[in-house]
């Protein structure tokens, strides 16, 4: 048992490391790796509970039989309502987030943007002339109080009344608070949440460079259609591609963007 638990320790870490350090993937996943992962946690949940079920109902065991049927009814119960929370956004916030994330920056009343966890504004608060935005930022304003304390059990069900935008918002770090450099540039900040079918850009064909020039009769045909070029490489005698592989970058390459 000991040796055991020391092999899939060490396998975990292994695991872990080459999954943070070694590991890489050209597919953005976009976050939907977690939902996925919980919503097939029920798949086991399901078998357990309906042979459960069929156990005890073999063995005549009327009670504990009705009491995991009620568990079994629970839990789809329980599955549908996270379902119905989760899927809007899966793929996509609400505007209404945006509307009170807006409210705030632009409302320039200090005691909202204090209650979000922004500093206080010094300019004074500009007169507007939407009314539906006007409101909103009163409502916001309203809501946006000294954090909502409750026991736990009206906590657990009514979270959207303790949890509100307000309140998520400063358990957000940002980066104004971690006083870190500007990262990324407004060109990686537009596109970030693109798809890659819109982002990205034409990719760029790479040939070697011959002695015969089939390689610029190559490139001057096929510009026409794709970007090419043979810049940095070369055939040498034997056909064998020669290029610097330490210092210069190629014409294909890309810097690599971590989020």
């Amino acid at each position: 048992m000991g040796w055991s638990t020391l092999a899939l320790a060490l396998f975990y870490f292994a695991y872990r490391y080459n999954v943070f350090f070694v590991s890489d993937t050209a597919v953005d996943t976009q976050g939907l790796i977690y939902p996925r992962a919980l919503k097939q946690l029920f798949t086991g949940i399901y078998l357990a509970e309906i042979c459960m079920v069929g156990l005890f109902a073999i063995s005549k065991a009327a009670g504990p039989a009705v009491l995991m049927a009620i568990f079994l009814v629970f839990t789809i119960l329980f599955h549908i309502t996270m379902s119905k929370h989760l899927d809007p956004l899966l793929y996509g916030l609400p505007r209404s987030v945006q509307a009170q994330e807006q409210a705030i920056r632009e409302g320039g009343d200090d005691e909202l943007a204090e209650a979000a966890g922004l500093p206080p504004t010094k300019e004074p608060r500009a007169t507007s002339t939407d009314g539906k935005m006007a409101g909103l930022a009163t409502a916001v304003s309203s809501e946006s109080g000294p954090p909502k304390r409750g026991n736990l059990v009206s906590r657990f069900f009514q979270p959207w009344r303790y949890n509100d935008f307000a309140t998520m918002r400063r358990m957000m770090p940002r980066e104004d608070d971690m006083e870190l450099d500007r990262q990324y540039t407004d060109q990686v900040e537009a596109t970030a949440y693109l798809p890659p079918s819109v982002s990205s850009e034409t990719p760029t064909l790479w040939i070697p460079e011959d002695a015969a020039g089939v390689s610029k009769q190559e490139i001057a045909l096929t510009s026409k259609v794709i970007p090419i070029t043979d810049e940095g490489a070369t055939l040498d005698a034997k056909n064998n591609i020669i290029w610097d592989t330490e210092g210069a970058r190629p014409p294909i390459w890309d810097e690599k963007i971590t989020y």
